[in-house]
């Protein structure tokens, strides 16, 4: 790091309490990064970018402090408007001392933002277990809408998406192993980058035709955890990178991955999973065969970024936890880039029955990495009616010849799924041979494994069950349920039959028992 000019006055004056109007209670709190001071003073925080010059990042002079600050703000206002206020100038007075917004010469450049509890950031909630399922489908969502509405970027703007934009970064991932074989062993590196460029052949076609079709965009460039907080009780991003268009003018699945990887890497591969299919609830699975490289050079990317952290931890124990997360982040990006065949599994059963909790749980434990594509009846239905998942139907909807197009938009999201290596769950009522043998027959034509199972139990568990339900997707009621049993299911074939009368985890288990190795 090469600091460029001499900040101290700066930064003496936005230490100083009388600084501010009006003073706050107590002294600012002072938080310094490698590219950044950040003040926090009352409700505000006041972020001002250090004068430094890296490679990757330069904001050496002041001129180009000024470009930055005022393109962070630009940026991020896309997605957190009420937390970026505005830019405040630090002024040199005739006497020589300073102040925001004087008549003098302007020294700096400060954003002014909104402050926030630190108990609200995503990453402190997934450590204190407060994160929930909803949260973060609501997250999901936020994200799917930001990358929806930013602007398309062409080659020459988007220097980090297609096949180029991420061969430079595997390229320099590859390097920096290399050069550190004390942290990463040369035997596993010649392995995972063997498998990396054997991925890479296969998708480079794709990741190019994405460009073309728009999927290049401006998108936020560091979506970890950490960089999503709760505004209002809403997941807000912000602090997305505005300093190298490398990093940041990317595809947009590569700016999802990053989500994805903080999650799988924390331990929480189920939360990812519901992320995933809540980012995808409106099919759009054509990009899919490029997700697993993306996943995996986050994580590899992340285990450098643990070992860098590492060499200049001062405690023992600090230290050896960021190797250990290194070093665990680098055996998650060996595994995500794995080659696995898709699969179709079928899951069929009366209202509830517990179809889909047992589809989601199946869905996250399944490769590639985030596992796979839930397909849910109920809620394709809903979308068909452009109903939120929760809101109850008309009696209409569930004339037969709607739910034929449920099914069939079923069948086809899923083969667009399994055509781009990601397994795909078909969670239905499925009380009609003729629904399963389809299932079937579009996993025979696509020479993918297939494997059905019913859930069978007892009518009063299933009333019970159903009378329990809060804001589900389901509009099934008893009455639903027992009108179904009359009706049957007719033969299953080859759908194994699971009882499903005890916990969902032993239906789990079940199930799992029945799969073979290697899901």
């Amino acid at each position: 790091m090469e600091q460029t000019e001499d900040q101290s006055a700066a930064l003496e004056f936005l230490a100083r309490r009388d600084s501010y109007d009006p003073a706050p209670e107590s002294e600012p709190a002072h938080l310094a990064t490698h590219g950044s001071h950040v003040f926090l003073v009352g409700d505000r925080a006041y972020k001002l970018k250090r004068a430094v010059s890296f490679p990757y990042m330069d904001y050496g002079t002041l001129e180009r402090r000024k470009r930055f600050t005022e393109a962070e703000l630009e940026l991020n206002r896309r997605t957190a408007p009420d937390l970026y206020l505005g830019i405040r100038r630090l002024t040199r007075a005739a006497d020589g001392g300073l102040a925001f917004d004087g008549e003098g010469e302007t020294i700096e450049y400060v954003l002014e933002m909104r402050r926030f509890a630190e108990e609200t950031l995503l990453d402190r909630m997934a450590e204190s277990g407060t994160l929930t399922p909803a949260l973060i489908e609501r997250a999901a969502e936020r994200i799917r809408a930001f990358h929806e509405s930013a602007e398309s970027l062409s080659l020459d703007r988007a220097p980090g998406a297609g096949s180029a934009g991420l061969r430079t970064v595997l390229e320099e991932n590859f390097e920096e192993f290399k050069a550190q074989p004390h942290y990463f062993a040369p035997e596993d590196v010649a392995a995972y980058t063997r498998d990396v460029w054997s991925a890479f052949e296969r998708v480079a076609p794709l990741l190019d035709r994405r460009v073309a079709e728009g999927q290049a965009k401006h998108c936020h460039g560091d979506l970890h955890l950490r960089n999503i907080c709760l505004i209002d009780g809403e997941p807000t991003l912000f602090d997305g990178i505005e300093f190298n268009p490398l990093f940041a003018c990317i595809d947009v699945l590569y700016d999802l991955a990053y989500f994805l990887s903080d999650l799988i890497n924390r331990g929480r591969a189920d939360l990812a999973n519901l992320a995933f299919n809540r980012y995808f609830v409106d099919g759009g699975f054509e990009g899919l065969a490029c997700l697993p490289l993306f996943i995996s050079t986050r994580s590899a990317v992340r285990a450098k970024i643990m070992v860098s952290s590492a060499e200049v931890q001062d405690e023992t124990s600090a230290r050896a936890e960021l190797l250990t997360q290194s070093r665990l982040s680098f055996a998650a990006a060996a595994e995500q880039i794995a080659d696995v065949s898709p699969r179709l599994i079928g899951i069929g059963g009366f209202s509830g029955s517990g179809k889909s909790t047992l589809a989601r749980a199946l869905a996250a434990r399944l490769r590639p990495a985030p596992g796979a594509v839930h397909l849910r009846s109920d809620i394709i239905r809903k979308q068909l009616f452009g109903y939120p998942p929760t809101t109850p139907l008309p009696p209409e909807a569930y004339r037969p010849d709607i739910s034929a197009q449920v099914y069939a938009l079923m069948l086809e999201r899923a083969g667009t799924a399994l055509k781009a290596g990601y397994p795909a769950i078909m969670d239905a009522v499925n009380d009609r041979p003729a629904d399963r043998e389809a299932m079937e027959l579009l996993a025979a034509s696509l020479g993918v494994r297939f494997d059905g199972f019913w859930l069978d139990l007892p009518p009063e568990i299933m009333a019970n069950r159903i009378a329990r339900r809060q804001e589900d997707a389901s509009d099934a009621t008893e009455s639903v349920m027992l009108d179904q049993v009359a009706h049957g299911h007719g033969p299953l074939g080859s759908w194994a039959e699971i009882d499903a009368s005890g916990s969902p985890d032993s239906a789990q288990d079940a199930v799992f028992a029945l799969l073979p190795t290697g899901h």
